[in-house]
């Protein structure tokens, strides 16, 4: 029997969203907004200003008859605070209405900015982490259209909000599914110039979404499933391509369905290990997302593949890493081979070279681990401990 076989006895999908997909889609983002709201807060970045998008998004709102006003001040692993200043201006605009533009940040931020309009006190307070006292969205959310520029977090059809609070040196994620945005404009053409870097870094998420989900043996189902594996098939076969050539319209599009693919599936189950290491690293040393799980995630795999070495040969036939004949430990073990490779041939390999982390901050890092980053660990298998947790964080951070 194979992993998925057997269908658990219950679980629960939360699916409440539209997702409009395919190339030129974006023209498509003042008719879906119309029948949401009439004064749209559009949620982006000083750079998507800069390149004209913005600008061209408003214009496509205002010729629907909504009324914009643009928001673009937000940062790369959007802080609390910042969500919690942009929902004051938003109540005050008299919005009823979010549009997000962007990547995962401008999407994450536009979740907690939407959350944070309607309810009282500061969004970190509704901040789900493990020992957190985290008050209930019980209220009603402004609806959401989000329209992602990058191809990674799959952000658009999730229910979580990554935030960051640097005042507690913390990253953790409102989780609720009344955060799934209403419509999820996913066009490709809008990543056809984005830079290597970022379609590396953006790519690896979509990847990794797709591994951890199918390989949380606690919360994985047979949805979470079909789109865990989804994802790793076209990310494995569409990044390497679109880092040759990123105006490859193919490879694009299959990129952006990965990365939706990802967020669905870690949606309908849960992220892994390596995301529970990666926002503490994020937090404490400034790390970018994608970078941290290109470090991360061939040493959880290096050891995870002997506690799950069916579920990891499954990922390494959707990888396509090996003879689809081959013995099982062997495919597990192609498949840690595998990604370790993809990692340097994408070029992020050597963005970490000569940094080193000192023995405090391991320890730092682990802690934060199982201080609030706690849940997706207990859903996998093996268990870490602390003390294997840290051993990992030196690993892939040796330099």
């Amino acid at each position: 029997m194979q992993p998925g076989d057997t269908i658990p006895e219950a679980f629960t999908l939360n699916w409440p969203g539209r997702l409009v997909f395919g190339h030129g889609r974006i023209g498509d983002l003042g008719e879906h907004a119309k029948t949401l709201g009439a004064h749209a807060f559009l949620v982006t970045t000083r750079d998507l200003v800069r390149l004209g998008l913005a600008a061209r998004a408003e214009t496509l709102l205002r010729s629907a008859g909504v009324t914009v006003t643009v928001f673009a001040d937000v940062e790369p692993d959007p802080a609390c605070g910042d969500v919690d200043a942009a929902a004051a201006a938003a109540r005050d605009a008299r919005v009823d209405l979010v549009v997000s533009l962007g990547g995962g940040s401008a999407i994450d931020f536009a979740k907690g900015l939407c959350a944070a309009v309607t309810h009282e006190g500061p969004i970190w307070g509704y901040v789900n982490y493990a020992g957190a006292r985290a008050r209930p969205l019980d209220g009603a959310l402004l609806p959401h259209v989000a329209v992602p520029t990058t191809a990674g977090t799959g952000s658009e059809v999730s229910q979580g909000s990554v935030l960051d609070n640097p005042e507690i040196g913390m990253k953790a994620a409102l989780l609720n599914p009344r955060l799934y945005p209403r419509v999820a404009i996913v066009d490709p053409e809008l990543t056809l110039t984005l830079p290597p870097k970022v379609t590396a870094m953006s790519g690896f998420d979509a990847l990794t979404h797709g591994i951890e989900s199918f390989l949380n043996v606690q919360r994985s189902n047979p949805a979470s499933e079909l789109f865990a594996l989804e994802a790793v098939r076209r990310a494995a076969s569409a990044l390497p391509r679109a880092m040759d050539d990123g105006s490859d319209r193919a490879s694009r599009a299959a990129m952006c369905w990965a990365a939706s693919c990802g967020g669905m599936a870690i949606g309908l189950s849960n992220a892994g290990v390596a995301h529970a290491m990666a926002l503490p690293l994020g937090a404490r040393l400034g790390t970018p997302h994608g970078l941290a799980l290109s470090l991360l995630q061939p040493v959880v795999l290096a050891h995870t593949r002997e506690a799950q070495p069916e579920r990891c040969a499954v990922l390494a036939d959707a990888a396509g890493c090996c003879p689809s004949d081959a013995p099982t430990l062997h495919k597990a073990e192609s498949l840690v081979a595998w990604t370790t490779d993809l990692v340097r041939r994408v070029g992020l390999a050597g963005l970490w070279q000569g940094r080193s982390v000192d023995a405090a901050t391991l320890d730092r890092l682990a802690d934060d681990v199982f201080a609030y980053m706690g849940r997706p660990v207990s859903q996998y298998l093996p268990v870490f401990t602390r003390g294997e947790v840290r051993a990992m964080y030196a690993e892939a951070l040796s330099g």
